[in-house]
C-alpha cells in the first residue's frame, strides 16, 4: 500500500448559527487541509502524479475559497441575498466536523480518488481528523 499526502488551504467566512455566541457570530478562517490517499497499484514506479491529484481536488476546494459559508437554513442567507453578497450554502451547520466529512465525501465520490483520511484545521492549534474505516 502506498500513501500520498497532499496539503491544501482555502479562506472562508462562516458562522454556526446554533453553536453559541462565539461561533454563532460571523467570522473567518484559513482552513488547512491534509488529504491522505491510499493506492494499491503502481504503474512504471508511480501510483498517481501529484499534479493529477491536484487537478481533481483543487476545483472542489476552490468552490469555497473566499466565500461566506452558510447552512441553507441560516437566516443570514436571506440577508446576504438581499445585499448581493457572495456566499455558498451547504445542507448542514458549517462546523469543522461537518466540513471535514463533506469534503472527504466530495473528494471520494466526485473526484473518484482513494482518500482514506482528511485533516481539517480551522485554527492553527486545532483540527478535525476524519477517517473512513
Amino acid at each position: 500500500m502506498i500513501k500520498i499526502e497532499k496539503k491544501y488551504h482555502f479562506y472562508a467566512g462562516h458562522r454556526n448559527f446554533s453553536a453559541g455566541e462565539k461561533c454563532g457570530r460571523p467570522h473567518g478562517h484559513t482552513y488547512d487541509i491534509v488529504c491522505t490517499f491510499e493506492f494499491g497499484i503502481m504503474k512504471n514506479g508511480i501510483t498517481m502524479l501529484f499534479s493529477d491529484i491536484d487537478k481533481l481536488v483543487e476545483p472542489i476546494l476552490k468552490e469555497y475559497d473566499h466565500y461566506f459559508l452558510l447552512n441553507i437554513d441560516d437566516p443570514l442567507v436571506e440577508i446576504f441575498e438581499l445585499a448581493g453578497e457572495k456566499y455558498k450554502t451547504v445542507p448542514f451547520e458549517t462546523s469543522a466536523e461537518n466540513m471535514a466529512i463533506w469534503l472527504f465525501n466530495r473528494i471520494k465520490n466526485e473526484a473518484g480518488l482513494p482518500i482514506s483520511k482528511i485533516e481539517f484545521g480551522e485554527t492553527k492549534t486545532s483540527k478535525i481528523i476524519y477517517e473512513e474505516k
